[in-house]
């Protein structure tokens, strides 16, 4: 049975995953949360947090996450059963670029045979690379933009078990990683131990 609510919750996850990689944020000024409960999580039990990486950062964002456990009514104590893990990384965007336009393109026919030589082409217009009569559309566009990911569990000590997952993604933009764990580890909490899709929540 555990093993059958494992698969579940990493289909949810992928599936999570692939639906924000294509759909992307609400908007610029949201962000998305995603979770999965594999068992009931009694509210205001002791946890503990760690995180996966001890970077200055991220001792700043385990006050953040004791904090705001504790204004949930949660108990924060470093030898809890429950232990909340936490790691944040940026996702770094895609860009694509057109260079300058292209008058001249030479076609090469691998399979010729006899007099199939290749073939030397004059672009007169070409709305995307530009030719004799237009320049094209040259710069950087951007494909998916930047983000700031942040990955949390909670785990039963005493067993190894996992309780609950979840994870949050915005477009970092203008904003700082910093700006960005102040409203997304509220809405973390405040979903502790519920199962979520996709749930919008605000950004700075």
């Amino acid at each position: 049975m555990r093993r059958l609510f494992t698969v579940l919750g990493c289909l949810f996850i992928l599936y999570g995953a692939l639906a924000y990689g294509a759909a992307g944020a609400e908007s610029g000024d949201q962000g998305l949360m995603n979770a999965v409960s594999y068992m009931p999580l009694s509210r205001g039990s002791p946890i503990a947090v760690r995180p996966l990486d001890d970077s200055d950062q991220n001792m700043i964002l385990q006050q953040e996450f004791e904090r705001a456990l504790s204004d949930r009514g949660y108990t924060v104590s470093r030898d809890a059963q429950l232990v909340l893990t936490f790691e944040t990384r940026d996702v770094v965007g895609a860009w694509s670029g057109t260079g300058p336009r292209t008058m001249l393109e030479l076609q090469n026919n691998e399979d010729r045979v006899g007099s199939q030589t290749p073939k030397v082409m004059l672009n007169i217009y070409n709305s995307t690379r530009g030719g004799v009569l237009n320049k094209g559309q040259s710069g950087t566009r951007i494909v998916t933009p930047s983000q700031y990911r942040i990955d949390a569990t909670i785990d039963d000590r005493s067993n190894g078990k996992r309780l609950w997952q979840a994870w949050a993604v915005a477009d970092l933009g203008h904003r700082d990683s910093i700006s960005l764990t102040k409203a997304m580890i509220p809405v973390m909490v405040g979903n502790l131990g519920l199962t979520v899709k996709r749930q919008p929540f605000n950004l700075p």
